[in-house]
């Protein structure tokens, strides 16, 4: 219940949120299609290298979780600027940057922007909205993390065509951003105790075992997705000769499809319980794996990609939304504080996974795949047959 006097989100509000939300998911991969041009400069750092686009998911994973209780603490919009101005200046200064052990270092505090975007933006969405309206933006908020991988993706492919350096300018997009957010956005209103609308509002218990089955299913949902702006540039360069333009066109793709499916959510949630969209959503992604470790070509990129955009744009709003119904005015920066780490934790994952199974599979681009493949489909089958098991299957109203 919105108390007189509260903020009432208007249209300039959500745009906002939303070119926050682009940040989220490739904040940190922007650069990706340079990374071959990086290596060049810094051989036999492949590693290393590497970790420029993984480095902030794991400073996501290690401060995600703080950095949304400070958001409760001391304001979800103080913390989101202070985040994008961390984000805009310790990300375009990897331009001027030479020293590898450096530039991580920057990259770790470019993370902790990231957190505190992440953690503040959906937070911001689960106190600003209610009911469908909190499901459509949610849905809207994953489709911005979609293009965002399209914008930021092409963009950084063709500033690599200058040199190494350019596409780390993609970062100063944060600058119009902050001054959006200081236009459009206030903190909402916390009710106290005393308030009617507080009074009015049940007191409602976190749901532990739901919120620990959403965190794990992100995890493993970006551990697969982060394959893509990891691995693919290398693959698509080394293999196929694709230009560092046409690779940031092909890792947008997938945003693009990622993008479109997450529009569809909300009609999607009206006639699928969500951990069958989640299960639909893997299987999805196995496809796509599948297929790129089937067939070594530039078509066949291009199916994966779009085919993986669309299980993962099924995946991330389902499992936001359901964290959504838990989340309360004094605990949304903790609950989803907590999705951001897991979220980010995934993506850093996938560089200290993919070195050992690089080496086990014989160092096969298309064997990495068929085993994250295999895993895919291993967990969207569990989430079919929990649903198929207990005859929630179909969606019996508006539950997440």
């Amino acid at each position: 219940m919105r108390r007189d006097g509260a903020f009432s989100p208007t249209k300039a509000t959500l745009f906002t949120i939303l070119l926050c939300s682009m940040l989220m998911l490739m904040g940190g991969a922007a650069v990706a299609p340079a990374l071959p041009l990086i290596e060049q400069v810094f051989p036999d750092q492949g590693t290393l290298v590497s970790m420029i686009i993984t480095v902030p998911s794991l400073a996501v994973g290690l401060m995600g979780f703080a950095i949304g209780h400070l958001a409760d603490r001391f304001g979800k919009v103080r913390v989101l600027c202070l985040s994008l101005a961390v984000f805009t200046v310790a990300g375009a200064s990897g331009f001027l940057i030479d020293n590898i052990y450096v530039m991580l270092a920057v990259r770790f505090v470019v993370g902790i922007g990231i957190a505190g975007i992440s953690s503040a933006v959906t937070a911001l969405i689960a106190e600003y909205y209610t009911g469908m309206s909190r499901v459509r933006v949610l849905s809207y908020q994953s489709a911005a993390m979609g293009v965002g991988v399209l914008i930021l993706e092409y963009t950084g492919g063709m500033l690599a065509e200058l040199s190494w350096r350019e596409p780390f300018l993609v970062y100063l997009i944060g600058v119009p951003i902050l001054l959006m957010v200081i236009l459009t956005m206030r903190e909402p209103m916390r009710d106290s105790p005393g308030d009617e609308g507080a009074r009015d509002e049940p007191v409602r218990s976190i749901d532990r075992r739901l919120v620990t089955v959403c965190y794990i299913t992100i995890f493993i949902a970006m551990t697969m997705a982060f394959l893509l702006p990891t691995k693919m540039p290398t693959y698509l360069q080394a293999s196929l000769g694709v230009s560092t333009s046409v690779t940031g066109l092909f890792l947008g793709v997938h945003g693009v499809a990622n993008a479109c499916t997450s529009l569809m959510y909300r009609r999607l949630v009206g006639t699928i319980r969500p951990f069958a969209i989640m299960g639909i959503g893997f299987v999805l992604l196995f496809l796509a794996l599948f297929v790129l470790e089937a067939s070594e070509t530039v078509g066949a990129s291009v199916f994966m990609m779009i085919v993986a955009g669309v299980g993962l744009g099924m995946i991330s709003p389902a499992v936001s939304n359901t964290l959504a119904t838990q989340v309360t005015g004094s605990n949304s920066g903790k609950v989803m504080g907590g999705y951001s780490t897991c979220l980010n934790f995934g993506q850093f994952a996938i560089s200290l996974i993919s070195v050992p199974l690089f080496a086990v599979v014989g160092d096969s681009y298309p064997n990495m795949f068929a085993v994250m493949a295999v895993l895919a489909l291993v967990v969207g089958l569990v989430f079919l047959a929990h649903c198929a098991r207990t005859g929630h299957m179909r969606s019996r109203g508006l539950e997440a």
